[in-house]
């Protein structure tokens, strides 16, 4: 369990990254966040 927590960390520290340094990035993410979203709340 330890070690998906260190990947979830991971993943959520190369995002944020991402967002902040390549622009556009942002809205291409919010859109996949959305679907999964949308998926799971039908």
């Amino acid at each position: 369990m330890k070690i998906f927590y260190c990947l979830v960390a991971i993943s959520i520290v190369a995002t944020a990254l991402t967002v902040w340094f390549v622009p556009g990035v942002d809205d291409q993410i919010e859109q996949i966040i959305q679907s999964y979203v949308g998926r799971a709340a039908s």
